[in-house]
């Protein structure tokens, strides 16, 4: 028997070969599956993107809307319109004169009345057409004659007037929204407001307008 060479080592026995599993098939019914939860992610994802406010929608008014006589709640206040009329000439009286603010177009009265749930509150309130005009209140007609500059208070309805100097052809389908006048710096972004139809088309406004008072009489 011949000895080992120093250094040697046998060689290893070889191991048989590695056997490759079979790729594994999925079925028909997952693949279909699969795809279908696929799709529905992809709905879901732009689904949800008509949910997300755009730059120029990031200050646009949370608005509930309500007729003649509705009460709309509005959050931090909850309004209701009274009456709506119309005038050519609007006299403010004051303790020892009165001063008339006349109009080349209509001027178009309406009467709001308001409460606060927790705090109070003044109100703003502007004029839309139905073509998006937007109107202010007339500055012929001091604000202290006005809703602008009374307080609301919780527990308590406080009723008051708002004057628009309106053209009478934009007073069809008009609506006057109210709310809370934002501060420059501490507005809130998301402002509550309520918008009031008042109910008139071409018909009725040409008939309201056609009653006007001549002289509408307020203490300012």
């Amino acid at each position: 028997m011949t000895a080992a060479s120093p250094g040697f080592v046998p060689d290893a026995p070889a191991l048989p070969p590695a056997r490759s599993e079979p790729a594994r098939r999925v079925p028909v019914w997952q693949r279909i599956l699969m795809a279908v939860l696929g799709l529905a992610l992809v709905a879901g994802a732009v689904y949800a993107q008509t949910f997300v406010l755009g730059v120029d929608q990031l200050d646009d008014p949370i608005t509930r809307s309500g007729g003649l006589h509705d009460e709309v709640n509005a959050d931090l206040f909850s309004a209701r319109l009274e009456r709506v009329e119309f005038a050519k000439t609007v006299r403010v009286k004051k303790t020892y004169s009165s001063e008339d603010a006349a109009t080349d177009q209509v001027f178009l009265v309406v009467k709001v009345g308001a409460t606060a749930p927790r705090r109070p509150i003044q109100l703003a309130a502007h004029l839309l057409t139905a073509d998006g005009l937007r109107f202010e209140p007339t500055d012929r007609v001091p604000s202290s004659a006005t809703l602008a500059e009374k307080w609301v208070q919780p527990g308590w309805w406080r009723s008051g007037l708002y004057f628009f100097e309106v053209p009478p052809d934009k007073v069809a389908g008009a609506r006057v929204v109210v709310s809370e006048p934002l501060s420059p710096l501490f507005g809130d972004q998301y402002i509550a407001e309520a918008a009031f139809d008042l109910g008139l088309d071409e018909a009725k406004a040409r008939q309201m307008i056609g009653a006007a008072q001549d002289v509408y009489e307020v203490t300012g």
